[in-house]
């Protein structure tokens, strides 16, 4: 018959192998996140991989169920929670402070406070990031971008920057120059809510 003891502490270990791997190959949906931009188009890391050119993006996130955040039934969320259930589950079997039967549900309460502590803080920092990445249109004068809708003289196409506040944003864009994807321009003033740019 196998201990009920290693089978707490085997619980524990494997979802925390899991939640360390997890952070290390950067799906904790930003908290951890590596990130690796190898140049030419290719870049790997950070939720996702672009292999170059429009519709080569590659989703990779984890648990990510609907709308923006990180969801509270996501893959790390589920990792800490099994951490979490294993260790208490170990602490109230060693110190035999609880019936057998017991030991279960309150090391499921314990772990589900723990966890949704863990949640709020996850959340409060993603919210934090997102505070912190607002730009102003004119704050992109002089950036450099590449043309991913194109447009003749006076019309409107749609030019792809990179920013460090907000990583990839797509944003419209007039010339008066003719734009075709994939030129490489420069931002030289803001018109309203485009960008007006010039080949390079």
């Amino acid at each position: 018959m196998v201990d009920i003891v290693f089978v707490y502490v085997a619980i524990m270990v494997i979802f925390a192998i899991l939640l360390i791997a997890m952070g290390v190959l950067g799906g904790l949906g930003g908290v951890f996140d590596l990130h690796l931009d190898i140049g030419h188009g290719v870049d790997l890391g950070g939720g996702g991989g672009d292999l170059g050119g429009i519709g080569h993006d590659v989703s990779t996130d984890s648990g990510q169920f609907a709308g923006t955040g990180i969801s509270p039934l996501s893959l790390p969320i589920l990792f800490v929670f099994g951490t979490f259930f294993g260790a208490f589950g170990t602490v109230l079997e060693v110190t035999q402070a609880l019936p057998v039967i017991a030991v279960p549900f309150f090391a499921g309460v314990f772990s589900a406070v723990i966890t949704g502590l863990v949640y709020r803080i996850m959340v409060y920092v993603f919210i934090r990031s997102q505070a912190t990445s607002e730009y102003q249109l004119k704050e992109l004068v002089g950036f450099g971008g590449e043309v991913t809708i194109p447009a003749e003289p006076g019309g409107r196409g749609q030019v792809l920057i990179i920013t460090d506040a907000a990583g990839r944003t797509l944003i419209s864009a007039v010339s008066k120059q003719s734009l075709k994807t994939g030129d490489r321009v420069t931002v030289k003033e803001v018109e309203g809510n485009s960008l007006v740019v010039e080949k390079v």
